[in-house]
């Protein structure tokens, strides 16, 4: 009697906190039909799970200071596309291209970083590429 209640309070976890798993990566807050791109200058960089967070400052198109955040994919992931906990650094002058919340809030999800002397870091997966960032293949 006692392993099938400690099943059934499994279950019922399981049935109840599924959707909060779903609703976490919810794919319909971010515009992700083209990238915003802006020049910008690095904040703060928290390099950990479940996503890294670059804090960064651009100019809007109406001359007004942003704070922005972008997400990208958990640090293992970021590894294998290069990426490390010393990518970016306060101070740096780079260009974003993220693809921003839908209602105008500051935060979205980064697909890429350029650096100042032309070094792309990529965050998203490029189109066709297998999980994990990996290249296609040929």
């Amino acid at each position: 009697m006692k392993k099938l209640s400690i099943v059934m309070t499994i279950a019922m976890g399981v049935l109840l906190g599924g959707g909060a798993v779903l609703a976490h990566h919810g794919g319909n807050l971010y515009d992700t039909t083209k990238a915003a791109v802006m020049k910008a200058t690095i904040t703060k960089f928290e390099w950990g799970t479940p996503h890294n967070q670059i804090y960064f400052d651009a100019m809007s198109d109406k001359g007004e200071m942003q704070h922005w955040v972008a997400s990208t994919e958990p640090a293992g992931v970021m590894l294998e596309r290069g990426w490390t906990r010393r990518s970016l650094k306060p101070g740096d002058e780079v260009t974003v291209h993220i693809f921003a919340a839908k209602n105008g809030a500051t935060v979205g999800n980064l697909q890429k970083i350029v650096l100042a002397d032309g070094k792309e870091l990529t965050a998203a997966g490029a189109p066709g590429a297998r999980p994990g960032g990996a290249a296609p293949a040929p």
